[in-house]
Formats: structure tokens, sequence, C-alpha cells
């Protein structure tokens, strides 16, 4: 039976359809992160600050979204319209992506915008284009890696290598554990036909590429000591929850919509299983291998293998766009999206700030899903903490200014302030803008190495989640100035105390180091 080109998905009307779709998730992403009930996600106020401090690395990641942060804030400033840009159109992108790759693998119309559209719903993907961080261009990354790795096989085109190996560089200067990709492509090469490619000088020209690229942030980290090495350890002891494989397995099915299951768990087969995918059976290992992975780290942050899901539902767009063509198969073009739109819709409120945090805290509790990703009572929260993350900075700063207040202009000219957190620190020094505050000092991360404070300090207002005990240790006076009380914030902000410090008994650029803390 011949095809038209509007059967393959081709024409130009498909190609329209993709970047329609794009643009409707660009909206979807962009507009709920600048208006409604949330502000700033914590990490944006500590990407904001590193921008001034621009170098070739930071403690617990590489510099390129800091630098392309700086250059967003030197064009249109630093409000939420200009943060999220970016994420939103990352987001919009990878959508056209996982579309166009669905077309490379022989996908049809239905196939192309099924695809495209499983992605769409996806609560992970939600999470991670709604604010700035690495982790949008990340997603972003993983899709055109696997879209170049389509074009090299669909081309046996050798020089590609060299665009991949580029990418993997650049890759690497946004997030450290981009190094999954690489890492697992080559071992999942050797068992099939791409073996041939480990004998291209192309290839191993491209890991020159991606080499060179990432060495200035090789030798940063050198000359600092590995920052990184130790964060990613801490935050593997004391961060991550431990997560039992049948768990870890439900959390991949539940962050990228139950709904969108057939289509992935399709694209698994059409890699592994059928005669079209053969020549590309290694993109499907390396999902299995980043999986298997996954179940035997027992780690909480499904999110870690997000990136290998566009392929994926690219590769189940060709494979489902082929079967609803089938004789008695015809349903499925419209079972398939209704469950997806469904599914998707019902679980957008847990990655998008939608709902308002009383109705979100509801609404999870009456699915009984609350997400968590990170461990510690601290963190307890009745909302998804990602969402919990976007609440309370404004009233936090506000009451840290008030107690300034309260000290003597003669004693302000000479106070600190000292919290524990990155956020903490960026929220004081982006929304405290203009108010008069003392200099702020943060004992986490790269916080730690724009310390320490200089000896001359007479004053220090100090919050919470440092302990209380530990404070009246470095301090003859400890004055406690309020206690908070956010509802819906993480914990340990809504109810983090300020305190009123005085009479220094070590100068604290000699315990700085006792007071490190990377996670």
């Amino acid at each position: 039976m011949s095809q038209t080109p509007d059967e393959y998905g081709t024409d130009r009307v498909t190609t329209a359809i993709l970047l329609a779709l794009g643009v409707i998730y660009f909206l979807i992403e962009f507009i709920p992160g600048v208006v409604g009930s949330y502000g700033y996600f914590c990490d944006e106020f500590y990407y904001l600050a590193c921008t001034d401090h621009l170098a070739a690395g930071y403690v617990d990641h590489p510099p390129l979204s800091v630098w392309l942060l700086w250059a967003i804030r030197a064009v249109a400033g630093d409000s939420l319209a200009a943060l999220r840009l970016v994420p939103a159109l990352a987001g919009a992108m990878t959508i056209v992506i996982i579309g166009l790759m669905a077309r490379r693998l022989g996908a049809n119309r239905f196939g192309q915008v099924l695809a495209a559209a499983a992605a769409m719903t996806a609560s992970v993907y939600h999470v991670f284009f709604s604010y700035y961080s690495m982790n949008a261009l990340t997603i972003l990354m993983w899709s055109a890696g696997f879209w170049l790795l389509i074009e090299i096989e669909r081309r046996n085109s050798q020089r590609l290598w060299l665009a991949f190996g580029g990418l993997i560089g650049i890759g690497l200067l946004n997030k450290h554990t981009f190094v999954m990709l690489p890492l697992c492509l080559a071992v999942a090469m050797v068992p099939t036909s791409a073996r041939r490619h480990l004998a291209s000088r192309w290839f191993w020209l491209g890991c020159v590429v991606a080499a060179g690229l990432i060495l200035p942030n090789l030798l940063w980290q050198h000359y600092n000591g590995w920052p990184s090495v130790e964060f990613y350890r801490n935050a593997d002891l004391f961060k991550n929850l431990a997560t039992p494989p049948i768990q870890v397995m439900f959390q991949q099915i539940l962050t990228m919509n139950p709904g969108a299951m057939p289509v992935w768990v399709a694209g698994l087969v059409f890699f592994l299983a059928t005669r079209r995918g053969r020549p590309l059976r290694h993109l499907g290992l390396v999902y299995l291998g980043l999986l298997i992975l996954m179940l035997v780290g027992q780690k909480s942050r499904p999110d870690r293998i997000a990136g290998a899901y566009p392929v994926l539902l690219a590769g189940g767009g060709a494979l489902l766009g082929d079967l609803a063509r089938r004789r008695g198969l015809g349903w499925l073009r419209g079972a398939l999206p209704a469950v997806l739109v469904l599914a998707g819709v019902a679980l957008a409120p847990l990655g998008l700030p939608l709902l308002p945090p009383a109705m979100l805290a509801r609404y999870s509790a009456t699915l009984g899903v609350v997400p968590r990703i990170e461990q510690g009572e601290g963190k307890m929260t009745q909302v998804p903490q990602w969402t919990a993350y976007r609440l309370g900075w404004d009233t936090y700063v506000d009451d840290v200014a008030e107690v300034v207040q309260e000290i003597p202009l003669e004693e302000r000219r000479r106070a600190i302030i000292l919290v524990p957190t990155y956020s903490q620190a960026g929220a004081l020094e982006l929304l405290g803008r203009g108010r008069d505050l003392p200099p702020v000092y943060a004992t986490q991360n790269s916080y730690y190495h724009w310390g320490p404070p200089p000896d001359s300090v007479d004053v220090t207002i100090v919050t919470g989640p440092f302990p209380e005990a530990m404070v009246r240790d470095f301090y003859d006076s400890v004055q406690l100035a309020r206690v908070r009380d956010c509802d819906w914030c993480v914990p340990w902000l809504g109810k983090a105390p300020i305190w009123i410090a005085r009479g220094q008994r070590t100068a604290l650029g000699e315990v700085w180091p006792m007071l490190k803390h990377y996670e």
C-alpha cells in the first residue's frame, strides 16, 4: 500500500502542527511561571548570585547556565519574566525536536504528534521548563544529542561525531551528570552494529572536541580542590532519599505521566525488537542502562534519567503511528491521545504552579501524591517540594529587614547577615535591594567560597536553620528577634528563627572552614 507525503509526516502541515505544539508548550510553561501565587524558585536566587561572581566553575554546577543567565540579566534584567523565558523556549524546542526525531524514525503525522504530545504532558518536564536552572537546558541537550545520533545512522555520516562531541562538551559545561549520555552510549554501542563507530577517527575526534570544551571547568575543579566531587558525595549521602526499586519504577511512570507510558514503552520495543529500529538499538540500550543504574542505586531523583525519554517517545510515535493505521487498530488514534491528555491534565498541577498553595495541598492529598525528592524533616511539605521552594521568600526578606531596623544605626554599619543556605542569601541580595541591608554571607556551596566575613563585625543577624546551640557557642549575646510563620513554605524556611548576635568569641574567618556546607 502506498503512502502519501502526509502519511509519512513530511508535509508542511505536519511541520506546522509540530511548531504550533511548540508554541503552545511555551505558553503553558511561561505564563504560570510569571503570574499567580508563586515567585522565584530557590535555586534562581543562587544562579543570579553566581552571575555576580563569574568563574569557570562553581561548587555544585559547571558555568554555562550562569554565563547564559549573565547575558540574559545584562539584556533583560532579573524579573521573573526574564528568567522564565529561556526554560520555556528550551521546552518548546524540545517538543519540536521530539516530533522531528519521530519523523526521522519513519513516524507518520499521527505518530509525530503523539510523541510530541506525550512529552508535553510529562510532569517532570513541567517542573524543569517552568523556572530557570541548568535542568531545562539539559533536557534540550539530551534531545538534541539523540537527534544527532539518529542522523549519524540515517545519513551514515561519520563527520557528525564532531557535532555530537561539541554537544557533549557544551552539555558537560552545563551539568556534570550529562556525562551519563556518552558513557552509557559507549557501553551500549559494543553489543550492537553501532560498535563500528568506535573504529572511526571522527568518533575519537568528537571525544577530543568534548574534552577541549570541558577542560576549563576541569582546571577550575583542580585548582579549587575538586569541590564538586565533595558536593555530589554529600548530596548522595544526606540529600537524596533511599528509594526501593519498585518505588523507583513507579516514580518514572508517575513523573512521565502514566498516560504516556504506552508511548515510551512502545519506543523501547521499537528500538530493541523491530527491524526498523535495529540500526538504532543502542539508543534503547542507553535507556535500559540508565534505568538499571537508577534501580541499583535506589535514589529518589526520578529526573536523573528524564533526558532519556525524548528518544523513546519518538520511537513510540513511529511504532504506534504504524499500528494505528492497521485494520482493527484504528481506535488507537482516539484512545491514545485521550488517555494521554486526561492523565496529563490531572497531574499538571503537581508540576506547574497552577493552583494556590491551599488548593494544591488539598488536590495532592486527594490524589494521594505529594512528591518528595529530598530527605529531612525540615523538608516535609504539604505540597510538592519543588512548589514549596517557590513560596515565602518575600516575607522572609521582610522579616530580616525588620530585624535589621531594630539595630541602632551606628551598629548597623558594622553588621552582617549570616545564613546557612544559598537560597536565603540570594533572596536577601535580590529582594532586599534598596532596603539598606548589611552584607550577606552564607556557608553553603559557592557562597562558602565567597566568604568569610571580615573580622571587624560587631553585630550579626543570624537566621535558621542554623542550630541555636551553635549560634550561642560563637557569640556572647544572642537575642531571639522573631520566629517566622509561613504555613506553606518548606519548614526550615517557614519556621526559621532570626537572632541578633553580638560579641564574637572567635572571628568568623577562623571558624569558617567548620561551617562549610556542600550539599
